[in-house]
């Protein structure tokens, strides 16, 4: 598991949106639900950190036709000065090889929804590996006590342990820990601290945010996304 734009972005919301990366969180999003059959407007949000940076990441199925399912990603709080919304509109199963029928959109707070640049790395989705299953544990997060199966993978950057329920919509996903390698060379103060992604409340009827038509992405307008 490697590195997902979309969840980068809502850690760093970092300068250039272009190529957000964050390392140790996986490429490909873990994906134990069928979109194709779940309710529009399902909804599940995320308290995130790591180190001293904490952001609220809300999931949302908001649109579905034969051809695509549309999944808004709303990320508040910590650093960020205003909410920004990460439109995906993925294929039926976002885990095929089928290109995405339109390209993403961000929208930060109120502003002119815009497309995103075109070569920022597309959101992957993936089924979890059977053979990085650890076993099937009950763990319990803010929203509650669930029933999980729970895997682990390891890359270059650390370890990566993921906790997935069938019922939690629209991804699946209760928590994500990522525990970076230790840097030998460098100071405790370098060391890149662990990450966590934890299902803290659950929801329906979510709509969309990103109503309007996007324009061309302008990094001008990027100006006083990071708070102080």
């Amino acid at each position: 598991m490697r590195l997902f734009p979309s969840l980068a972005l809502a850690m760093f919301l970092i300068p250039s949106l272009a190529h957000a990366q964050t390392p140790g969180v996986p490429a490909g999003m873990p994906l134990v639900v069928d979109m194709q059959k779940i309710e529009v407007g399902a909804w599940a949000e995320y308290a995130m950190s790591m180190g001293s940076i904490a952001l609220s990441s809300r999931w949302a199925l908001v649109a579905r036709d034969a051809k695509s399912n549309t999944i808004e990603m709303t990320t508040k709080g910590g650093p960020v000065a205003k909410p920004v919304v990460l439109r995906l509109t993925l294929p039926p199963d976002p885990t095929s090889d089928e290109k995405p029928p339109k390209p993403m959109a961000v929208q930060f707070g109120d502003d002119a929804p815009m497309l995103v640049p075109k070569d920022t790395p597309v959101q992957k989705f993936q089924r979890p590996d059977a053979k990085n299953l650890v076993g099937k544990e009950e763990i319990k997060v803010a929203a509650g006590t669930f029933k999980t199966s729970h895997y682990r993978e390891k890359n270059a950057m650390g370890t990566v342990d993921i906790w997935v329920n069938e019922t939690v919509f629209p991804l699946g996903i209760v928590k994500v820990l990522t525990s970076p390698e230790v840097d030998k060379n460098a100071p405790a103060a370098m060391q890149v601290p662990a990450a966590t992604m934890e299902l803290s409340s659950t929801g329906k009827g979510a709509k969309p945010v990103i109503t309007k038509k996007p324009q061309p992405f302008d990094e001008k307008k990027m100006g006083g996304l990071v708070g102080k």
